[in-house]
């Protein structure tokens, strides 16, 4: 009896360590940095320069489907 009480006690203790560190990951992974960091100008940097990326090859595309 002492085995198995061992083993769902191990099952649950595990299965709510996995739970609980998802739930943290969760809530910290998608953290805007503080305006006027180091870190936030990269992110800004990259986003603006995907968004003038993304601009330019739609209207590329834009202008190959009217000539078509």
């Amino acid at each position: 009896m002492n085995g198995i009480i061992s083993v769902v006690r191990f099952v649950t203790y595990t299965v709510g360590g996995l739970a609980i560190r998802k739930a943290w990951n969760w809530l910290i992974e998608d953290v805007d940095p503080i305006p006027g960091s180091q870190e936030f100008d990269n992110e800004y940097y990259q986003t603006k320069s995907k968004y003038i990326r993304l601009t330019k090859l739609k209207e590329e595309h834009e202008a190959y489907r009217k000539s078509r």
